[in-house]
């Protein structure tokens, strides 16, 4: 996991943390060789986790923390680990972005079939 405080590599964060107001610290998932890595911030004070607005809007949008069999992460098998990002609808399926916070890993898990 790559770590970066905001402001780092010639672009700035989002600054303080929405709940405490301390600095967020950058986190990169480890991602396969062909795709890009995608990049959350992490509040060293509180815990929170976010990732920034794919549109690019100068929004976080906060990870939840899972619960039961969907808190704990299929490839490094850390328990209690996974944060789900907010629902997005792909390929007729209704999914989450899931970043596990033990390795860094991310998945898109699937959550149910949208009709069409």
């Amino acid at each position: 996991m790559g770590v970066e405080r905001p402001g780092g590599a010639g672009e700035p964060g989002p600054g303080a943390c929405p709940r405490c107001a301390r600095d967020l610290v950058r986190e990169a998932t480890q991602s396969g060789e062909r795709e890009r890595a995608k990049e959350w911030w992490r509040c060293p004070g509180c815990g929170f986790l976010g990732r920034p607005d794919l549109g690019g809007r100068p929004v976080l949008h906060p990870f939840r923390e899972l619960t039961g069999d969907d808190a704990d992460f299929v490839f490094c098998g850390w328990e209690d680990c996974n944060r789900a990002g907010e629902a997005f609808a792909w390929n007729s399926r209704l999914c989450e972005w899931i970043v596990c916070t033990a390795c860094g890993r991310e998945n898109v898990r699937r959550i149910k079939r949208v009709s069409p």
